[in-house]
């Protein structure tokens, strides 16, 4: 999830961001002064730094002179009670990258949050056919596309390893496209299967009934890209067949053993370990060596949460267009629920629950009615460890009653600290049957 840490010297103000920020889905630090802030910007990487400008000793100016030099990708926004048009040009000038100012209402400062981080997005790697693009703005997946451009520019053997849905034949086929090979064939087989005498005729090719040749994948991929899709799947004897094509750069095929040459760069992709499966016998060493030269791991989607909005914000638009429809957002429930959830399916889970919440929508805004109750419906699993078992009714309904016991009660300050109006508390009490629980505990 994205950072942010705020800095400033009013305690109050201080405590009531962090809390509203946290209850936005937001990781937040806090520090009551500039060289407080300092250090912790320099012992981690914040996203975005929300600071006061007047404060003693060192100055919000100061500190976004410092932070800019230490942590150049931060996005600044500086909050004063002493705005000025001449202050704001400063700030603005020396690297913020918004300017409010107090007193302002809480989603004010979640807007500007919002709309700094949605410019920082990275649409990386573009390609020119119907796959997407890739999409990303944690750490984590530039990792990983630092290591797509390093192997679009050679032509060694890839292996993508990565649970399902996080993505890995757009990684393979990202690869394609960068690389001197994006004029030739991006040939795909599936090794997940059954019955092993068809897979052979699709990778090797065959022989029909007239003795001519039937090309298989890797003929077809000659000069371009054979992308093998859970090769973790392949059966020993195939696994040998595969290790002796990459050994020899030729294929045999037919009950005489014809040769057939082929130029391909080959990229695999696994759900599982294949280290492990080396350890347990069930892969073979030597082709573990030969097409693990340049390994690449894509990480789940719970381990890198930053990217939730960027891919919401992404499928929104694509399958706005796709349905003739104007969808704007998503409830901020439902956003707050998305970085909650384990998404045991990733990405690809992501933009199933987007399309069809879309193709449902009868407004600009997508709420937690579309979404239905999928983390209730769905068991916990292996796959997916510390899974939160909750409704979007009992995500709200948390951080009312933590705000309540947090103020004893007091529902003036508990509406302050979640920057909702006291109506607004009042009414969503009364949905969540919270007054009722709140007077038996008192």
């Amino acid at each position: 999830m994205p950072s942010i840490i705020i800095v400033d010297d009013d305690k109050a103000l201080r405590k009531n961001l962090a809390f509203y920020l946290r209850s936005q889905g937001y990781d937040v630090d806090t520090a009551e002064s500039g060289e407080e802030a300092v250090v912790k910007i320099e012992e981690k990487l914040f996203d975005v730094i929300v600071t006061d400008c007047r404060m003693a000793k060192m100055s919000g100016m100061e500190l976004i002179k410092i932070a800019k030099k230490s942590r150049p990708s931060a996005e600044i926004i500086v909050i004063t009670g002493y705005g000025t048009i001449p202050m704001a040009v400063e700030a603005i000038q020396s690297g913020a990258a918004e300017f409010l100012c107090k007193p302002f209402e809480f989603p004010k400062l979640l807007n500007a949050i919002e709309l700094v981080l949605k410019k920082r997005e990275k649409l990386v790697v573009e390609s020119n056919d119907k796959y997407d693009r890739i999409i990303t703005k944690s750490q984590k997946m530039s990792d990983v596309l630092d290591l797509v451009a390093k192997g679009a520019a050679t032509s060694v053997p890839v292996h993508i390893e990565g649970e399902v849905g996080t993505g890995k034949e757009l990684i393979a086929r990202s690869i394609h496209a960068r690389s001197d090979r994006h004029g030739a064939n991006f040939v795909t087989v599936v090794c997940a299967t059954n019955n092993e005498q068809e897979l052979v005729a699709e990778l090797f090719g065959s022989v029909n009934d007239a003795g001519e040749y039937v090309p298989g994948a890797i003929a077809m991929a000659d000069g371009g890209t054979l992308f093998l899709k859970d090769v973790d799947s392949l059966s020993q004897s195939l696994q040998v067949r595969l290790l002796k094509f990459l050994q020899d750069g030729f294929m045999t095929f037919g009950d005489k053993y014809q040769k057939v040459k082929s130029d391909v760069r080959l990229i695999c992709s696994s759900t599982k370990s294949l280290k492990r499966l080396v350890a347990s016998g069930h892969f073979r060493e030597d082709l573990f060596y030969s097409i693990n030269i340049m390994p690449i791991y894509v990480p789940p989607l719970r381990n890198r949460i930053s990217d939730i909005f960027p891919l919401v914000n992404h499928f929104l638009e694509k399958y706005s267009a796709k349905f003739n429809k104007d969808i704007k957002a998503l409830s901020p429930d439902v956003l707050s629920w998305m970085q909650t959830y384990q998404w045991p399916g990733n990405v690809a889970e992501l933009e199933n629950i987007i399309s069809r919440a879309a193709s449902l929508a009868t407004s600009e805004y997508i709420d937690e009615s579309l979404i239905f109750t999928l983390p209730k419906d769905r068991p916990i699993s292996e796959e997916a460890p510390g899974f939160l078992n909750l409704t979007l009714k009992d995500n709200q309904k948390s951080l009312i009653l933590k705000a309540l016991k947090q103020n004893n009660g007091n529902y003036s300050r508990t509406a302050q600290q979640l920057g909702i109006s006291r109506t607004t508390l009042w009414r969503r009490m009364k949905r969540f049957n919270i007054e009722e629980i709140h007077q038996a505990e008192a």
